[in-house]
């Protein structure tokens, strides 16, 4: 139930009791609604559903208009019918006179808000006080007012005329300090008597849906409210639009920057909605230095596919621990270097009593699962402290009678805090595999936007409990996650002491002298120290990346460059000694790279040379650099 519906609120209910209205008939907990009217007013009043939501602050700003019905001769509490009158000093106003007072409220003004409104002054709504006898200064705020034009007179009662305005003004504006204003100004008084919303930003009262409609279409179940709701961009024409190419499209939804094919022509920091080949909505980001960077994301990333990554990670862990690969409780690193091989070592492996489980998203989460040990990280490169931190993990669920959780990101958090992801030490299919592989018996692969991180640790780990058994969590001194990073093992040991889980606090594993990290490795790959690298990584370095077509005349003996869906981490410009062979992930088992080749590095780009078993048709293959040619 994702969409905008455009209501008409009569006089009476409150805008908060038409929110209420349409989340019970929908049975839709995330709605809102796009300005408030107050409860005597009646109009135009946009109701955002589901995703939808997420797009309400782009209508925040929207012009409004309005049919309002000013009375004259009298001032009230509230500045309109509801409140408590008091005759007016002077005497009423012509028709003439109102006319030529209009054009003192045209464009630009100074407004002072109502008395009762609902801003804060020292932090309680200024209505608040208002009922409590507390006067308060509201400072004026300037507003613009496009068009105010008188539309009926009624002088019946000379003694108290009223005038019909239509009104059309910018966000912001109290129409009830317009009729309180222009009766100050006559010296009469004056008051807000009625109030209709005609339109607000590109939605108009002509084609709103009153109450009754809304019941008669829920009686027809979701698919009857569902025929009354806008698509969630509804009312966004006047935004920039860009389309992306399909790779494009992967790449944002995982929270990556990308630099586009098509230039859009929007000015920096500009909201963009970003489109698909065929002009659907994926998401709306901004473009900073010639990137565009996602800020909402309404597609999923293809790595969350939660039943084909499953699938493909069930096929590639249980291949792993069949045949030769031999079961060990971690996989541990040489203490030193090895030299060069003709093959990569084989993955070892931790032996699992079922396949392991791949869920795209805490909420996914299925309450079948039963109790979980939990270890929340991005765990880029799965390096030796990750597989000694999951080592424990295991551990501490063996010992509670739990499974082990790993939760992980789609995108990496620097991506959205920081506008620009460091360089992947590990292909995300193939960090699913390595998770398995080490022990992980459900992996939840969480997708990492704004709104995520904005989201409390509280509310997080709220969102698990809500879903499974939490039996607790394993930490490192330094780890943290939630808004602001304040769920640390200290925070987290409190509120499970509340909640009824713990927390294993494990030292942050030390190689010689030094905290293993991914931020070193990646200073040691980019200094040319492959060894230094694979000494803390555990392994060799390993990029995943897509083979170019080979086109033209000697195609088949030039070499073939190597292009990558994300950004990854490669050795200085020169020629390296690598390994070739197939991809993991997709179904298909961790095989080791066996085919010996050279490769070029320049400019962030790879180069392999032809060599015997690399395909010559476009394909994804795994490149694993062993050393670096002398001489280079």
């Amino acid at each position: 139930m994702d969409g905008v519906l455009i209501l008409h609120k009569p006089s009476g209910p409150t805008s908060h009791d038409v929110v209420g209205l349409v989340r019970r008939l929908s049975g839709t907990k995330r709605v809102g609604h796009g300005g408030t009217l107050d409860p005597f007013a009646s109009g135009v009043l946009p109701v955002f559903l589901g995703l939808a939501t997420r797009l309400v602050e782009y209508h925040m700003g929207d012009g409004k208009a309005y049919r309002a019905t000013a009375c004259f001769g009298a001032s009230s509490a509230t500045d309109d019918r509801d409140g408590e009158l008091a005759p007016g000093a002077g005497p009423a106003p012509t028709r003439d006179v109102v006319v030529a007072a209009l054009a003192g409220f045209r464009g630009q003004i100074e407004q002072r808000p109502p008395a009762y409104s609902a801003l804060k002054v020292a932090g309680r709504r200024a209505y608040e006080l208002a009922r409590q006898g507390i006067a308060t200064e509201l400072a004026p705020r300037t507003v613009t007012i496009r068009r105010i034009e008188l539309m009926d007179w009624d002088d019946s009662d000379p003694a108290r005329p009223t005038a019909v305005l239509d009104v059309e003004c910018g966000a912001g504006t109290y129409i009830r300090a317009i009729a309180r204003d222009l009766g100050e100004r006559l010296g009469c008084g004056g008051y807000l008597g009625a109030l209709t919303r005609t339109s607000s930003g590109p939605f108009r009262l002509e084609a709103a849906h009153d109450l009754d409609e809304l019941r008669a279409a829920a009686l027809d179940g979701p698919e009857g409210l569902a025929r009354l709701l806008l698509p969630i961009d509804a009312g966004l024409d006047a935004m920039a639009s860009t389309q992306l190419t399909d790779a494009e499209v992967a790449a944002v939804s995982r929270g990556q920057q990308i630099k586009p094919v098509r230039r859009p022509t929007v000015a920096a920091d500009r909201p963009l909605r970003l489109l698909d080949e065929r002009g659907a909505l994926v998401g709306v980001g901004s473009v900073k230095a010639g990137r565009i960077v996602p800020e909402k994301i309404f597609v999923a990333p293809p790595i969350s596919a939660a039943a084909e990554v499953a699938a493909e990670v069930a096929a590639a862990t249980g291949a792993a621990t069949g045949g030769n690969a031999r079961a060990a409780d971690i996989a541990v690193a040489p203490k030193a270097p090895q030299p060069p091989e003709n093959r990569e070592p084989r993955l070892r492996v931790a032996t699992l009593t079922d396949p392991a489980v791949v869920v795209g998203g805490v909420d996914a989460l299925p309450s079948e699962l039963g109790r979980l040990y939990v270890a929340v990280g991005v765990f880029d490169g799965l390096h030796r402290g990750h597989l000694y931190l999951l080592r424990e993990l295991r551990r501490a669920a063996e010992r509670a009678g739990a499974k082990a959780a790993v939760i992980t990101f789609d995108a990496h958090p620097e991506e959205v805090v920081l506008g620009l992801a460091p360089p992947l030490l590990c292909d995300p299919d193939e960090r699913l595999v390595r998770l398995a592989a080490a022990g992980a018996e459900v992996t939840v692969v969480q997708h990492f936007d704004h709104a995520l991180r904005m989201t409390s640790y509280e509310e997080f780990v709220a969102r698990i409990r809500s879903r499974v058994e939490l039996a607790g969590f394993v930490m490192t001194p330094d780890a943290a996650f939630g808004h602001d990073r304040e769920g640390t093992p200290t925070t987290l040991a409190a509120l499970g002491l509340r909640e009824g889980f713990v927390v294993s606090v494990v030292p942050s594993l030390l190689v010689d002298g030094e905290q293993v990290r991914s931020s070193e490795i990646r200073r040691r790959v980019a200094d040319g120290d492959l060894g230094g690298a694979r000494h803390l990584l555990g392994r060799p370095l390993s990029v995943m990346g897509r083979l170019a077509a080979a086109e033209g005349p000697g195609a088949a003996s030039a070499p073939r460059r190597l292009e990558f869906d994300l950004p990854v981490t490669l050795p200085p410009a020169g020629r390296y000694s690598v390994l070739v062979g197939p991809p993991w992930g997709h179904s298909l088992p961790p095989e080791p790279a066996r085919r010996p080749t050279l490769a070029t590095v320049e400019e962030g780009t790879v180069l392999l040379e032809p060599a015997r078993g690399v395909p010559a048709s476009a394909a994804r293959i795994r490149v694993v650099f062993m050393d670096r040619e002398p001489g280079t």
